[in-house]
């Protein structure tokens, strides 16, 4: 699970980023009896698994590695393939880890920005620890997404859409101009599922605080400021994907759904900060 920090004026908020539920299937407390060689912590494609084919324990952690060796063993399969199996890593003092069955990457080519937001998502199940789900912290910019969309960029799609007389048009109109890739990026992100967890809504001024309060040599003070600068730029990218999903699609980005509970709780707070 990828973990999107967020900040929207004064509140900052933890999008958790996975799989949509209808697009898996998750199979529970597998004995890992090493059948045909595959164990804990592996990805299976057909009958080739991550860990048989490549041993640099780095490109493991690679999220654009583990997309890569995935698109490539579906497109050289002789066989179809319609899902990839990803196993965890066992629970604690126990044989057993759980195996999920995940979609398979958008498009046949390299996309480097969907690549390492998939090849994220697949690692964080892969290195997770049964029952808790890794989670994993993003920056959007990271991934690349600063590269393919940016105000030069909309103000084109602006145009073309200005021209065109339906999506359709628009879709090949892009394509044919080379923004293929921004399709795909922007498709694969509408495919996956977005929710606020529990504690994943806060005010941006209590963080300012925090990071007032520790001294310039804490690594406390560092991370936080980490955290604001990172969900500052993913607010930027959030915007400009917003508005590519309204130029195409027609509809804003729905990313952040703060729940009802959070909102009578943070009403709560900044009436008595009034």
């Amino acid at each position: 699970m990828i973990v999107l920090p967020l900040i929207v004026g004064d509140v900052a908020t933890n999008i958790l980023v996975d799989f949509k539920e209808e697009n898996i299937k998750k199979m529970s407390n597998q004995l890992n009896s090493l059948k045909n060689g595959i164990g804990e912590s592996d990805v299976i494609v057909g009958k080739v698994s991550l860990k048989s084919t490549i041993k640099d324990e780095k490109n493991l952690q690679d999220p654009r590695t583990i997309t890569n060796f995935i698109r490539k063993n579906v497109n050289y399969s002789n066989t179809p393939v319609n899902y990839i199996t990803v196993n965890t890593k066992k629970y604690n003092n126990s044989d057993f880890y759980d195996v999920y069955n995940l979609p398979l990457p958008l498009g046949e080519e390299a996309n480097d920005v969907l690549d390492y937001i998939y090849g994220s998502l697949v690692n964080a199940i892969r290195l997770s620890t049964p029952p808790l789900v890794r989670k994993e912290k993003m920056s959007l910019n990271t991934a690349g997404i600063d590269k393919l969309f940016n105000l030069e960029f909309l103000n084109r799609v602006s145009i073309i859409k200005n021209n065109s007389n339906n999506s359709l048009y628009l879709r090949n109109q892009l394509i044919s101009e080379g923004y293929k890739k921004q399709l795909e990026v922007l498709d694969f992100l509408n495919s996956l599922n977005y929710d606020i967890g529990e504690s994943g809504v806060t005010l941006t001024p209590a963080i300012d605080e925090m990071i007032e309060f520790f001294s310039d040599t804490n690594k406390e003070k560092k991370t936080l400021a980490n955290y604001k600068n990172m969900a500052l730029k993913n607010y930027d990218s959030y915007i400009c994907l917003s508005a590519f999903n309204n130029l195409v699609n027609g509809i804003n980005l729905d990313w952040i759904k703060i729940p009802e509970e959070h909102q009578k709780r943070l009403i709560r707070i900044l009436n008595k900060a009034a």
